[in-house]
């Protein structure tokens, strides 16, 4: 894509800017979210592997409920609060993908195993220890997945020590290690769609590799679970992977507009903020800063030339978000020639570069659908952070 279709308004832009949202605000395309969650669902199935929706991404009961009515085998959350709170909504299968350590944490995630699903995350024999002490003195076991290393360098052992640290995991009284998963952020990285190919594919397969060598020390391992939107499509063709758990997918960004993963039109949640001040022409200020877009840029260095800034002003085109403070987005003219006015109180349609954020920090979506509000859906409350 060039630098020239990037910026430039496509089929699905300026829809939204005068619908009756407050800014910052969230509006989301339930059409485009659906085929989304169809597309997803529908390379999951064919490929037999599961799909568990990172819903961190959205915090949101109705977007998950819906993920999991449109083919999605449960959900993925970072935290136990979340994962509560998608069971209080009626999610049955559920994994915190993230390591959970002390009495406290395991006498609720004790809890919410006798009425989910659940899967949990570990990468220590003490933090096993931690959760599995707790699930023995109730005559249970914990099923828990083992975080692997692969190249992002956050949580997860090493593959080399996997299984030794798998074999001291499974020896801890009240768990049952069951799988090992990955949060293979690396793939972000790629350069193009050949790159994002090669570092999905071999991500996929080190995994398997790695279950391969736990299941040789003795343990049945029959979860190989993979993480990331940016690989999924990939990874989910690759033999011995089991499961899949993209987030952003389901709603697109600019950085999976970026990798070729989506485009304007699949892009189902915007943005809408209101230019507040233009003090000259080629700059301006929007009532929308790093606390409703985030202030990531895109993850690969490789495409911030063709997506500069800190958002894709979709019905603007020229102007970027260039800085941004907390309740400030600084714009500037990028464009060829005289720039575009902005005048005080237009509202501008922007995809955030992380979609994640955007959610996070805004918290309820205006939904739409053929043009017109159907309703909104809101984010969980401070609770489900714990």
């Amino acid at each position: 894509m060039s630098a020239d279709l990037a910026l430039t308004p496509g089929p699905a832009s300026s829809r939204w800017a005068a619908l009756p949202v407050t800014t910052p605000g969230l509006v989301l395309d339930l059409d485009a979210f659906d085929r989304n969650l169809d597309e997803m669902a529908a390379i999951a199935r064919a490929a037999g592997v599961e799909l568990y929706p990172h819903a961190k991404t959205h915090r949101m009961a109705e977007a998950g409920l819906r993920q999991i009515a449109r083919g999605a085998n449960g959900l993925c959350v970072a935290k136990l609060g979340e994962a509560e709170a998608f069971a209080d909504a009626g999610v049955a299968s559920l994994f915190v993908a993230n390591p959970i350590y002390g009495a406290d944490k395991a006498k609720r995630a004790l809890d919410l195993s006798r009425r989910a699903d659940l899967l949990l995350a570990t990468d220590s024999p003490e933090a096993a220890a931690s959760i599995g002490t707790v699930f023995a003195a109730a005559g249970s076991r914990a099923r828990m997945l083992l975080a692997i290393d692969s190249g992002l360098g956050r949580e997860g052992v090493s593959p080399a020590r996997a299984p030794e640290v798998a074999r001291a995991i499974a020896a801890v009284p009240g768990v049952e290690l069951v799988g090992i998963y990955t949060h293979e952020g690396t793939t972000y990285g790629a350069v193009d769609r050949a790159d994002l190919e090669v570092r999905s594919v071999a991500a996929g397969r080190a995994m398997v590799a790695v279950a391969e060598a736990i299941r040789a020390a003795g343990i049945a391992l029959p979860i190989v679970s993979m993480g990331a939107s940016a690989s999924a499509r990939a990874v989910a063709q690759v033999p011995g992977v089991t499961q899949i758990r993209p987030g952003i997918y389901a709603f697109n960004d600019v950085g999976q507009i970026a990798l070729g993963n989506a485009s304007l039109d699949t892009a189902a949640l915007r943005v809408v903020a209101t230019v507040v001040s233009h003090p000259d022409p080629d700059r301006a200020c929007i009532d929308a800063g790093s606390k409703s877009m985030s202030s990531d840029l895109v993850p690969a260095s490789a495409h911030r030339e063709e997506f500069p800034g800190h958002g894709l002003i979709v019905n603007a085109p020229g102007w970027i978000v260039e800085r941004m403070s907390e309740e400030h987005g600084w714009l500037r003219w990028r464009g060829e020639g005289v720039p575009t006015p902005l005048p005080v109180g237009s509202r501008l349609e922007i995809v955030p570069n992380h979609v994640c954020m955007a959610c996070a920090g805004l918290r309820r979506a205006t939904i739409v659908q053929d043009g017109m509000v159907r309703g909104h859906w809101d984010g969980f409350g401070p609770g489900a952070s714990e």
